[in-house]
């Protein structure tokens, strides 16, 4: 009851924006000749009626639902036991309908006193119809009323739509339609996939009393929840909503459901160039840096997202925006590039460090444990494509992790050049001609476990006999000795380099 008020100050809002049918429009209906027998707590009589009906039944709560208006003459009310009619009440009241109103004439004559006791109890407002009204002019009325709020309803939804629609003309984001939904409705909006996650909120964080949630399309691995939680509960909010939720989901699947590569600038170019086969010389990557708005001498970082065999193209790329939307309030310089595979992110600016990095990304991928997100820092572009390749080879494990400063594949990454690419296809051409895979996979396994021979078996599950004649082999057919390190090491990386 101490919420009343709050209540009131609700509903007087509501009914700025909806032609509300309340309690007291009916009890002012001149036709009707209602009474207002007990108004209830403060603003009781301000309550919504979102339908009404009449009944007979001693308990007809299993098919009530909150905002009814119930109309009853009671003829199977005949009580003199003050407790039956506050049990009576009590199961009214827990329903939360709008009110009772109690027909005079054909069972009671006069307003049984339990039920005036009872209502007062319960706060639930208790009209009085008097006799020679039918309960159908009552119905009508109430129908009549709430035809005509439905029909500015769904006039308000179109226009809210029509206006959405041109936010998102304008190249407005989902995050900008939200906004403007948040504004009219006063209410706190956010996007959930599938798994629960919230991808975008928009408005203040509270303890809502109300949560209503509208189902996106999209398949069942990609769908989408718009979510409203609101201090009270918007009448026919579903009704409004529903050409609104249309532009969103046309807007979701425009961001989210393509497979193609989406970028923002030039940023495309700069990751195609640095996950391509050959090395990108550093007087490219400065001018494909400052060609993406980034300034090239100062430092980057830099978010790769993978995901796992079980995540849909969409639900990556989703993950990958929710990311966007924090990290981009984070650091003012923001470069992405989607990929039904992979996503990257690219930011500059701000306070930028890697511990401060790392700990937005973790709030950025929530509980999206099937993604893989490497965080990496390179000090200027010089750096950048090497900290990007040995991003994309670190993802992998779900999660966030950072990437190592240096691995071997980086310095081999370093050594692209076109003539060292030949000569290690010529050194290993013997092998090639051969094509006996076997002995190549041996002579890799051997080299990255550092002569190993425990280890080598392990792994290619084979007998140490057949290894050490498998060696013998590779160094006759090579020329070399794989006792010697230097060649070990030469051996290893013409591996990575062919």
């Amino acid at each position: 009851m101490c919420a009343a008020p709050n209540r009131t100050r609700i509903w007087q809002r509501y009914a700025l924006w909806f032609r509300v049918v309340r309690v007291t429009d009916l009890a002012a209906a001149a036709n009707l000749r209602i009474r207002v027998a007990v108004p209830g707590p403060d603003g009781a009589l301000q309550r919504p009626i979102t339908w009404c009906v009449s009944t007979e039944s001693i308990d007809p709560t299993p098919f009530l639902t909150p905002g009814a208006l119930m109309l009853t003459s009671g003829m199977a009310l005949n009580f003199t036991d003050s407790r039956i009619w506050d049990a009576y009440v009590e199961r009214l009241a827990g329903v939360g309908i709008s009110a009772l109103a109690f027909g005079l004439g054909v069972a009671h004559q006069y307003l049984p006193g339990g039920l005036v006791d009872a209502c007062t109890t319960h706060g639930l407002p208790l009209l009085v119809i008097p006799a020679g009204i039918p309960f159908a002019h009552v119905q009508r009325e109430a129908q009549d009323r709430l035809s005509a709020e439905r029909y500015a309803v769904v006039q308000r939804g179109s226009a809210l739509a029509d206006e959405c629609t041109r936010i998102a003309a304008a190249q407005g984001t989902v995050h900008d339609v939200l906004d403007r939904i948040g504004v009219v409705l006063g209410a706190r909006l956010s996007i959930q996939d599938s798994t629960g996650t919230t991808l975008l909120s928009t408005g203040p964080a509270t303890q809502a009393a109300t949560r209503t949630e509208f189902s996106m399309p999209g398949s069942d691995n990609s769908r989408f929840r718009l979510v409203v939680e609101e201090q009270g509960e918007t009448p026919m909010l579903r009704t409004m909503l529903a050409p609104v939720t249309a532009v969103i989901s046309m807007q979701l699947s425009t961001t989210l459901g393509s497979s193609a590569v989406a970028h923002s600038r030039n940023a495309g170019r700069l990751t195609e160039a640095i996950y391509g086969n050959a090395a990108v010389p550093t007087e490219e990557l400065i001018a494909l840096t400052r060609a993406a708005d980034l300034d090239p001498h100062q430092p980057l970082g830099l978010v790769v997202l993978q995901a796992g065999e079980s995540v849909t193209p969409t639900h990556l790329r989703a993950v990958a925006w929710r990311a966007r939307v924090i990290l981009g309030g984070e650091f003012p310089s923001m470069r992405y590039v989607d990929e039904p595979d992979i996503s990257t992110i690219l930011l500059q600016g701000g306070e930028l460090a890697l511990d401060r990095l790392t700990a937005a990304t973790r709030v950025a991928l929530g509980p999206a444990r099937a993604i893989s997100a490497v965080v990496g820092f390179a000090h200027n572009a010089a750096e950048l494509g090497l900290s990007l390749r040995l991003a994309r080879r670190t993802a992998g494990e779900p999660g966030v992790v950072r990437t190592p400063l240096l691995d071997f594949d980086a310095v081999i990454d370093t050594l692209r050049h076109p003539g060292a690419v030949s000569l290690s296809r010529r050194l290993l051409a013997p092998l090639d001609q051969l094509g006996d895979s076997a002995l190549r996979e041996t002579l890799d396994c051997y080299l990255r476990h550092s002569g190993a021979r425990t280890a080598v078996c392990s792994e290619l599950f084979i007998h140490r006999n057949t290894l050490a004649y498998r060696l013998k082999r590779l160094e006759e057919i090579l020329g070399l000795d794989l006792r010697d390190g230097l060649v070990r090491a030469t051996l290893l990386m013409a591996l990575r380099l062919a």
